[in-house]
């Protein structure tokens, strides 16, 4: 459990690095690159069966 629990910091704190990036950022292609950066590793999360 422990483990799951980091994994949800560390998902959390590489969203809120991502956050200024993607609201100040103007272009489309941009923000999506940043979102799938975001997306990838939380599905990661998500579907990890590890506990």
């Amino acid at each position: 459990m422990t483990k799951k629990l980091i994994n949800l910091l560390a998902l959390v704190l590489l969203g809120l690095f991502f956050l200024p990036f993607v609201l100040k950022v103007k272009e489309w292609d941009l923000i999506i690159l940043l979102v799938a950066g975001m997306v990838l590793p939380a599905y990661d999360f998500l579907t990890s069966k590890t506990d």
